[in-house]
């Protein structure tokens, strides 16, 4: 009887979701046994004993975050004449 093994040829598949996860660290040695997983949403120093296929907090490093350019902020502090050159601007529109 013949047997034929599958290989996994994806990258990191043995390593579970924390591989690609922004709070996942992980540590892998020379040999497959060698290996350490840590998640830091847990704590700086979780330690994940398996390789996890769900998480309700995952989030992929692999995708960038699309951040607002500087200029489409909507925090931080504002000067008085900014303020008051936009509360004059929005009585003008009310009054069109």
């Amino acid at each position: 009887m013949t047997v034929i093994r599958w290989m996994s040829f994806t990258r990191n598949a043995g390593l579970g979701l924390c591989a690609t996860c922004a709070w996942g660290t992980t540590r892998q040695g020379y040999q497959a046994k060698e290996l350490e997983i840590f998640c830091r949403l847990i704590s700086p120093n979780g330690l994940v004993p398996f390789a996890v296929r769900e998480c309700t907090d995952y989030t992929d490093r692999r995708v960038s975050s699309a951040e607002p350019k500087a200029d489409e902020r909507r925090y931080g502090f504002v000067t008085e004449i900014h303020l008051r050159e936009n509360l004059r601007k929005e009585a003008l529109e009310a009054k069109e």
